[in-house]
């Protein structure tokens, strides 16, 4: 699994959150499921 830091944004709003995922397609199904018509970035955060 991996940690993606997820930016939505909406007619109305943008909201940020980490998400955990095997893949950042799964990240970005779930995006669009919870918000509905949306723009959404995924991006693999960086491992230390």
């Amino acid at each position: 699994m991996t940690a993606f830091r997820v930016v939505v944004r909406t007619a109305s709003a943008r909201h940020s959150y980490t998400a955990i995922a095997a893949h950042s397609c799964d990240v970005i199904a779930a995006a669009v499921d919870r918000f509905g018509v949306c723009s959404v970035t995924a991006i693999q955060e960086n491992q230390k």
